[in-house]
């Protein structure tokens, strides 16, 4: 008897009952004339044999259940009609290949000719354990694409590189057909993105150029731009703060000639509490809506000038105060669609102004005129600050350091 037949035959159907391998084992005993396995690793062998029958049906049941999935999993490359046509037998886990393939019950990986799949013409040249491509092997498409990389029971699994049949080039780490983990993708027009993926998206955190010269480093969750990242445009300005499913939501806006926002953010429009500063010195401080200044803000210009009240859609409207560094009385006005309309002098008329008794709204001239809230006058800077850490979220201010308000 050759060594070969005195070896353990492989499972016919994906098994043997527990008499054929305990004769088997005793012929080769009996056939090398002292025993090669004892009889507790005989019944080692048995249960294990049982374990791994065990293991077989489980396997079997979840590789019908994936077969009969939704053709909707289907994909242009890595293909359900492909894993169908080869898988005819079902795979182990780790643990129970490296023992049998050490007690020589399975098959090792070979190498076999380029295998042409009838169902999408594809080929797969590389290395096989049984009819599962497993190891390092290269599939071709029809269309030119081309995987070349490592696989793990029938899909790209490990390191491996994808070209796309238009020239777009992934290299990186795959999981169950699809990029996972650490990977970098070029696309033939020279953009570029390299960073972690999950599922073939952009998830974790990345680094992204384009071919205009702007680029992003920074957090992405399921292929959007989110949480803490920094964006540079071609045109010199940039952002840096949080992102939500690629919108600004968050942080502080640089542009070229010296402008510079740090607020909330909401769709990428200015929308919450801002501070905004221009680059002749300019600053604004307070509320905006749509990217307007809307609500309560005070507007410093260069000279010294100050006023602290309301607006509407990008213009002074509503009640407020202004002071000037020649004149540091505050003076209370009114103010509609940009232009002042009124000065309140008199003692009484601002006692009322602030007690709320006194109706202004007769005093506007258009008929279109929203007042947007009421101001409370505070007779001092410092006053006021207070006025503001006390009514806006500590947490989103950015009145705090940003001017003195300490004057009065």
């Amino acid at each position: 008897m050759s060594h070969s037949q005195m070896t353990l035959q492989t499972w016919n159907n994906d098994t043997i009952d527990t008499f054929q391998l305990t004769q088997q084992i005793k012929n080769l005993n009996q056939n090398y004339g002292h025993p090669l396995i004892e009889q507790d690793h005989i019944q080692k062998i048995i249960r294990l044999q049982s374990l791994v029958r065990a293991f077989i049906a489980k396997r079997n049941y979840q590789v019908q259940k994936f077969m009969k999935q939704s053709i909707t999993l289907n994909t242009r490359y890595f293909t359900l009609s492909e894993a169908q046509e080869t898988i005819t037998k079902c795979n182990f886990n780790n643990k129970v290949y490296i023992i049998l393939a050490k007690l020589q019950i399975i098959q090792k990986r070979v190498r076999k000719v380029p295998y042409v799949y009838k169902s999408t013409g594809s080929v797969y040249d590389g290395e096989w354990l049984g009819n599962f491509r497993d190891g390092f092997g290269i599939m071709t498409w029809i269309d030119g694409a081309q995987y070349i990389g490592n696989w793990s029971y029938n899909k790209a699994c490990g390191k491996g590189q994808f070209i796309h049949a238009e020239g777009d080039i992934y290299d990186g780490e795959w999981y169950a057909d699809k990029a996972q983990g650490y990977g970098v993708y070029k696309h033939v027009n020279g953009a570029l993105y390299q960073g972690q993926w999950k599922e073939d998206l952009q998830h974790g955190h990345g680094y992204e150029k384009w071919v205009d010269g702007s680029s992003y480093l920074g957090g992405y969750v399921d292929g959007f731009k989110q949480g803490i990242g920094f964006y540079k445009w071609n045109d010199g300005s940039d952002y840096e703060g949080e992102w939500h499913q690629n919108k600004i939501n968050g942080g502080t806006y640089t542009w070229l000639d010296g402008r510079r926002y740090e607020g909330q953010w909401s769709n990428n429009n200015m929308h919450g509490i801002g501070y905004y500063r221009w680059g002749d010195g300019r600053t604004y401080e307070g509320e905006y809506k749509d990217d307007k200044k809307h609500g309560f803000g005070i507007y410093q210009w260069s000279d010294g000038r100050i006023y602290m009240g309301y607006w509407q859609n990008g213009k002074q409207h509503g009640l407020g105060t202004f002071k000037t560094q020649t004149d540091p009385q505050l003076k209370f006005g009114l103010w509609e669609d940009g232009k002042r309309i009124q000065w309140f002098e008199d003692e009484i008329t601002i006692k009322e102004l602030m007690n709320k008794q006194y109706d202004y709204s007769e005093l506007y001239t258009l008929a279109s005129s929203i007042e947007v809230g009421f101001l409370i006058v505070y007779s001092s800077y410092s006053r006021l600050r207070n006025y503001l850490l006390q009514h806006l979220s500590p947490q989103k201010i950015f009145v705090k350091d940003r001017i003195s308000l300490s004057r009065g």
